[in-house]
This record gives structure tokens, sequence and C-alpha cells, in this order.
């Protein structure tokens, strides 16, 4: 994956991701990836290494599930070269374990891929407040 370019990778990555194919995913993230979820949220916070992104979901499927509707990779800053910043944006539907409510939000992650791995994520949820209702009772 290293010859090609952070948008190329960030879409791969996604696309193991939604088929199921997670061991295929965490390869092309960097053994010290870091991931920061809104600090309003439950599994808010940062996340490093393999390990710490395991500790997200789990943290995540506590509260929600979620179906993720097609990416929109936005292009790099950056270039194809060494490192590149992937703007991506989904709509997700997020359904609470706990209520059953659901809502649907588009998500923006900023992405940093250097020499084809994945290294850092920055999650931007469009309304936290609209997720967070989610987990109040009717």
């Amino acid at each position: 994956m290293t010859s090609l370019d952070p948008a190329a990778v960030v879409a791969e990555v996604g696309r193991r991701f939604l088929a199921g194919d997670l061991t295929g995913a965490f390869a092309l993230y960097h053994p010290e990836i870091r991931i920061e979820q809104p600090a309003s949220l439950p599994h808010g916070g940062w996340y490093t290494g393999h390990d710490g992104v395991r500790r997200m979901g789990a943290d995540f499927a506590r509260h929600w599930t979620r179906t993720i509707g097609d990416a929109q990779i936005n292009g790099c800053v950056g270039g194809a070269g060494a490192a590149g910043l992937v703007v991506q944006v989904t709509t997700q539907t997020w359904k609470a374990t706990s209520t059953g409510r659901s809502a649907t939000v588009d998500v923006v992650e900023l992405i940093r891929v250097r020499d084809g791995l994945v290294e850092e994520i920055r999650v931007f949820q469009q309304d936290t407040a609209l997720l967070l209702a989610t987990l109040e009772p009717a």
C-alpha cells in the first residue's frame, strides 16, 4: 500500500472495515495510530495503538451500534508523498443499545497518512448532543 496516495489508503481502509476485514484494516494502521473522539461522547478522548483502537470500538459498542453510508473522500492536503491529510465524510446512523433510539449525523474525519499507513484520525460528529439524546429514555 505504500505506493498508493493517502486518499487511496483511506479508501482501502474503509473498504476493508466495511467488508468485515478488521485484520486487513488494522494492517493499514500505524502501530502507534492515534484516534481522537469528541470528549463530550461517552467514548471520547484519545486512543493510541492497535489496542487503543480495539478499546475505542468496545467503548463505543457499550452505547451504540451504527450503520455507515458511502464515504466521500475529499482529497489530500500535502500530496501523495510521505505524508498527507485526507478529509473523509460519511453519513452515519447511531442506534443506542440501551433505548433503541437512533439518530443520523454526518461525520467528518481528518485522517493523517504517512508512508502508506494511517497514523492519526480526528473525528468530528455533526451533532454530538443529538447522539447523546439517543441514550436518554423517550
